[in-house]
């Protein structure tokens, strides 16, 4: 009888430990890392090409930059401007399953798209509600250029919240008031996605931090949203107001900062529930021809590795109310359509410009 409770002892023992075991797995902190690159691949349409002002070869630099994308081998890519050429740029990203669905060129096309190792969830497009500029100025009104939202997992269980986004071109009063209004949609919108996961946004600013004028930058999305600028934090020490450091090293030339230092590529970032994330890593690169030496784009690509860590609460986040957005066609042939319209329109009620620029005095310059 002894023997037996003396087996009936360990085993409750051996029971009990196996159940602290199990308790204290299930609440183990988690950490890793992931690696993203944004770039702005200046995918328009070659409007100077067209009435025999510029030979660049377009196809070709977007297919070289999709191949040296594809040997960078991130986890995430996010583009700008992946317009008209989006089969040059995609058919050499043979390492990415994923990829968001592409919306077209120009006109109808937002030019915005992710590729990712992971699948892409609840990929939403948001138009902004304010541009400005049709033949000059950017020519913002003539794309609806905006955010691209989504969902992606980076590591076990960790899911992060991605914006992408392509703010409005130009330092005109108009460009700047649209941009000031961007920022402002872009943080209602971040506000409004209460999913307790961490974010992510990154893309195409038009605008650097250090600008005395940041066009509410700094006022509505580092103090108004809460967010981070990797840059900044890895760079400048947090400090969002003086910039003198770097400035007196690179100098404030849009030369000498564009591409640089706390230029227009962006990565700004906000912790989650009970997912902290930061960067580690923070780099602007040219991807250039490889014969030419010459750049691929007029913007450099920003490369950055971000770490994240989970707390002793974190349950790991499932499915649910998560889906996998199918391309639809038609919505895409119509949305096309209405912007073909729409820009007919505007084009009409700017003939003075456009006959300036069909003669070559004037160019869109989108950035």
């Amino acid at each position: 009888m002894k023997t037996f409770k003396r087996i009936i002892a360990i085993v409750l023992s051996a029971l009990m430990l196996l159940s602290v075991c199990v308790i204290g797995a299930s609440a183990e902190e988690t950490a890793g890392t992931f690696s993203l690159v944004s770039y702005n691949v200046a995918g328009l349409p070659n409007w100077k090409a067209m009435i025999g002002k510029d030979d660049t070869d377009i196809p070709s630099n977007q297919a070289q930059i999709g191949k040296q994308l594809n040997e960078k081998n991130a986890d995430i890519i996010l583009t700008q401007e992946d317009f008209g050429y989006h089969d040059s740029l995609v058919g050499e990203l043979t390492g990415y399953r994923y990829k968001t669905n592409h919306t077209g060129g120009v006109p109808g096309g937002d030019g915005m798209n992710i590729y990712a190792h992971k699948a892409i969830y609840n990929e939403t497009r948001i138009t902004w509600q304010k541009a400005y500029g049709v033949i000059d100025d950017g020519a913002d009104e003539m794309t609806p250029k905006g955010i691209l939202y989504a969902v992606i997992e980076v590591g076990d269980g960790v899911f992060v919240d991605f914006y992408d986004i392509h703010a409005d071109a130009y330092g005109d009063a108009g460009s700047k008031e649209a941009r000031r209004d961007n920022f402002r949609q872009l943080a209602e919108l971040i506000a409004s996605n209460k999913t307790g996961r961490p974010v992510i946004v990154t893309g195409d600013f038009n605008i650097s931090g250090h600008h005395s004028d940041d066009d509410g930058f700094t006022e509505i999305l580092i103090e108004g949203a809460g967010l981070k600028d990797a840059w900044t934090e890895l760079f400048n020490g947090g400090d969002y107001y003086d910039f003198s450091g770097p400035a007196e090293i690179y100098g404030t030339s849009q030369e000498s900062y564009w591409g640089v230092w706390d230029s227009v590529e962006k990565y700004l970032y906000k912790d989650g529930d009970n997912v902290s994330i930061k960067p580690e890593t923070f780099l602007y690169e040219w991807y250039r021809d490889s014969e030419s030496g010459e750049s691929l784009s007029d913007h450099a690509s920003a490369f950055a590795i971000f770490s994240y860590e989970t707390d002793a609460s974190f349950v790991p986040g499932n499915k649910a109310d998560l889906a996998v957005v199918k391309a639809n066609s038609f919505n895409v042939l119509v949305n096309r359509i209405t912007y073909i319209i729409k820009d007919l329109v505007k084009l009409m009620s700017h003939l003075g410009d456009l006959t300036k620029y069909i003669n070559g005095d004037a160019f869109v310059d989108a950035e």
